[in-house]
Order: C-alpha cells, then structure tokens, then sequence
C-alpha cells in the first residue's frame, strides 16, 4: 500500500478553536508519515487554512482538494500559491475545481461554461507561476517586483464528469476524482488517457488520485451510518447525483433527491444501499481499510486521499482514527 494523503473539512469550523484543532492534525499526520494534508472549501477560505497549516509544518505537503475558482481571480489566487510556497518551499498541492451551483449561488456568482472557467483558470495561474501573465508586466512598470515560481507548483482538478476528466489528462498535472470506487475507477483512467492522448502527452504525466471518504470504525452498523450521511450529501449535488447514476445507483440517487425536495436528510441518507456505501467509501476496522485502499490502488490510483468521517456525529474522533490506522 502506498502512503496515503489526508483531506479534512474546511467546515470543522472558523473559531480558534476549531483552526488549532485542524492545525493539530496536520502536524500530527506529519509526525506520522502521511504524504500530505489537504483541506476543502466549504464555508471557510482553503488558500488561507493551508497557509496556515503550512507555517506550522516543516516537512508534510499542504494544499487544497479543492478550492472553488469562482472565489478569486486567477492572478490573486496565483499570487496566494506563491506566497504558501514561499512559506513552505515545496510543499503546496494545488487541487482547482467549479465547485456546485448550488453553493456558488449561495456566494452570489453565476456558474457559467464551467470547463471553459477551469481551462482558462488553470492557464492564467500557470502564466503567473512563469511570471508570464499580463497584469505582472503592469505591477512592473509601476516599480512592484515580479513574482515567478522557483519550483514545480502541482495543479491538480477536481472533476466528475467525463469532460472534465479529459480536460485534466489534457492541462492538469493530475486529477482528485471523487465517489469512484474500485470498480468505476478505469471511467478515470480512460479518461485522462484519452484527454491526455489529445494534448500530446502519457497517462504516466497525469496522476490519478482519488479522495474517498473513510471511516475507520469496528462498529460496521457506526460506519456505515456515517457514509451513507455523507453519500447523501453528495448525492444532492447533481454532478455527483449524475455520476451515481452513470454508475448504477439510479435507484439510491433518484431516492436521495425525493427525500431532499422534502427536507428529509435522515431519509436520504437511509436511501444509501450498502453496495453503494461499501463501493464509494472505505470503512470497517483497520485492516478492512488497508485491503479497500489496496483495491483503489490495484484499479489505477497513484496513493488515495482519505477523507475521514465522523464517529456517531463526531469529526474529530473520525480524523483521529484515521491518524492512528494509516500511521506510516
């Protein structure tokens, strides 16, 4: 197995508390030999948790799965990627992504031909990282220093749909699919070698790394609950609702969605079949875990990134669980 990344919750919280406890566990997963900590963006700002983060580790990769590219402008977002690897030189992974209309409409911003956004988003960071873009060239005929990477800055995109696939075997430096299984994963595959194959270039230049909720609980009755709550969530959101039905679970996700119309969250996530939860997830004792990262890896995946849930309701004692199973 290989070492495994982790990704928490930008919605743990924004109080002092909830940020050192989300700090606490990222230095803890360095201690313990994770490949990197990532956080999402959800009511909260990544770029600036992962700068965060980044200033109290020395060694772990930090970053974002994903931030939402309506947020920020290209060129400030660049900006703020290179500030994080100015404080940690190295170690930024960058996972770009449209996020939800749902969510973004929450913000106020229109989600127009969201891939034409993520092609072009990408291009004008990469322009930044080469000090090439043109907003640069007017901070410098006013006297303002021009900023240029002085390393490698990995993009990698979050995308379910099978042209969002292509486009990152075809621009990105790797892709953070997510709700794959095992036995959906090759849809990934295919896909980047063939978006891959369009741009010129190998499958081996695209790294495939899943993000795939986990939930390391003895208790298969706990586990499973705590899946088939997140699995839910998804499945509201219809790019994911899309992809579950693209993978054969029509019946759950037109189920999940009748019982959301409702407003009835408990009955969604009872709309969640076993197969579905034991497909898309990993949970069970930690042995059950290594064997379901082990089958991700067997199907294409580079490392996994675990996306730990919580313990009857707690977020903190699911992050912890994963900490200790996965400990390298």
């Amino acid at each position: 197995m290989q070492t495994p990344g982790m990704v928490v919750s930008g919605s743990f919280g924004l109080t002092p508390d909830a940020v050192q406890r989300t700090a606490a566990c990222a230095k803890i997963a360095e201690e313990r030999g994770f490949r990197n900590f990532l956080v999402t963006e959800a009511a909260s700002d990544a770029l600036a948790l992962a700068q965060h983060i980044a200033s109290v580790t020395s060694r772990i990769h930090v970053g974002t799965a994903i931030f939402n590219i309506y947020l920020r402008p290209p060129l400030l977002a660049a900006l703020q990627a290179l500030t994080i690897d100015a404080i940690a030189p190295g170690r930024l992974f960058l996972g770009v992504g449209t996020s939800h209309a749902i969510l973004n409409q929450a913000y106020g911003i229109p989600m127009d031909k969201p891939l034409t956004a993520l092609r072009t988003y990408v291009a004008t960071m990469t322009s930044v990282f080469r000090g090439e873009h043109p907003g640069l060239a007017q901070m410098a005929a006013v006297g303002i220093p021009i900023p240029r990477a002085e390393r490698k800055i990995p993009i990698f995109l979050g995308g379910v749909s099978p042209k969002s696939i292509q486009l990152a075997g075809e621009i990105a430096d790797g892709i953070i699919p997510a709700q794959y299984g095992p036995h959906t994963l090759k849809e990934v595959v295919d896909g980047v070698a063939e978006g891959a194959q369009h741009a010129g270039r190998s499958l081996k230049d695209v790294g495939l790394i899943p993000l795939v909720h986990c939930c390391v609980c003895a208790d298969r009755g706990v586990a499973l609950r705590s899946v088939q709550q997140q699995l839910a969530f998804y499945a509201s959101m219809p790019f994911y609702n899309r992809l579950f039905v693209r993978h054969g679970f029509d019946k759950e996700a037109e189920r999940v969605m009748g019982a959301v119309m409702k407003g009835d969250r408990a009955g969604a996530a009872a709309a969640i079949s076993e197969r579905m939860a034991a497909e898309c997830a990993i949970m069970g004792s930690p042995q059950e875990c290594f064997k379901q990262v082990e089958a991700f890896e067997q199907a294409g995946a580079a490392y996994v990134l675990l996306y730990p849930m919580p313990i009857d309701g707690d977020s903190n004692r699911g992050v912890q669980a994963a900490l200790d199973a996965f400990a390298q």
